[in-house]
């Protein structure tokens, strides 16, 4: 069987090329059909859930946001106190809403290994009834394994600037031609060789930028939903050399400190570009974290709920 499993995979991958190469990991049953405003998710070309697109949501919303990152630092941190404000949780975080009772605004998870290694994540996530955003991979796992959680009807996908479903992906030349002009769209001048994954997006049609870390994502889509304030909990990058808040074998933690450079700091350094372009205020409440507060502002997070219960807006979200 395994044999057969390999063979298969590997008609599928010559059939798709290396254009589509970012298809590679999706099940060959599944497949996505895009709308104006929503794609079909099909499976064995038949037709089992209508999810919107990320950009559905655009600049819907105002006030402050938290997103919530699953570093250790997460673990000292009482997660009610931020219940009236809207939050993004990532990955693994959600067990740090389940624990307290309370559901996050939003859940953000794109790497295909948090679907196939935490599965319980995925669901909670769901079930939590907060909005979904996943990548088109995550789908393709959910329509395997789980296609009555699409019946949930809070599932979102969000997308890659370079490497969307459907889409071959072009080369560094023709992504330059095509990001360099869009005031949408800040590159580094520095790292442009690395501008597939290393930029950040202003428009979520447009796709976001990778940074091999979802960190950058939530932090692009906080931005695209039209938050004017954006907190980050838990964001530690390998800063104070563990793992999670959690401890779990199964999903073992990335080497943050490999990627750091240039791309966790690329795209973080063009988030502190977007954040006095916009206006937006962006800081990491991660004292600890390996992300240097030159590079996006650090504070305590004992000073940050005083500052944003001085005068804040709640918003409930809405599609």
């Amino acid at each position: 069987m395994r044999i057969i499993n390999k063979l298969i995979s590997g008609i599928r991958r010559w059939s798709l090329g290396t254009a589509y190469k970012h298809q590679y990991n999706c099940h060959p049953d599944f497949d996505l059909v895009r709308q104006t405003d929503h794609c079909e998710v099909r499976w064995k070309k038949q037709v089992i859930a209508s999810v919107p697109f990320a950009h559905s949501f655009s600049q819907s919303q105002h006030g402050p946001c938290f997103i919530v990152a699953s570093g250790p630092s997460l673990a000292d941190i009482d997660i009610q106190r931020i219940q009236r404000y809207a939050s993004i949780s990532l990955n693994g975080a959600i067990k740090k809403f389940r624990a307290a009772g309370i559901s996050p605004t939003y859940c953000l998870i794109v790497d295909h290994r948090v679907f196939e290694r935490q599965w319980a994540c995925v669901v909670d996530s769901i079930e939590s009834g907060a909005w979904c955003f996943f990548s088109f991979e995550g789908l393709s796992i959910i329509a395997e394994r789980a296609p009555e959680l699409f019946k949930h009807q809070n599932i979102a996908l969000i997308e890659s600037a370079t490497r969307k479903y459907g889409v071959p992906r072009v080369s560094i030349q023709e992504t330059l031609q095509a990001f360099q002009q869009d005031a949408d769209i800040l590159l580094a001048e520095d790292l442009l060789p690395y501008c597939r994954a290393i930029g950040f997006s202003l428009n979520l049609k447009k796709g976001v930028f990778a940074g091999k870390t979802v960190a950058t994502w939530a932090v692009q889509l906080a931005f695209g939903l039209g938050y004017k304030s954006v907190w980050m909990l838990g964001v530690d990058l390998g800063g104070t050399g563990k793992a999670h808040f959690y401890a779990d074998a199964s999903n073992p933690h990335p080497d943050f400190l490999r990627y750091y450079e240039p791309h966790i700091r690329g795209c973080f350094s063009l988030a502190r570009e977007a954040s006095e372009k916009t206006g937006v205020s962006l800081y990491n409440l991660s004292l600890d974290s390996a992300l240097p507060a030159e590079i996006i502002p650090k504070m305590g997070f004992e000073d940050a709920l005083t500052q944003l219960e001085q005068g804040s807006t709640i918003h409930t979200p809405s599609l």
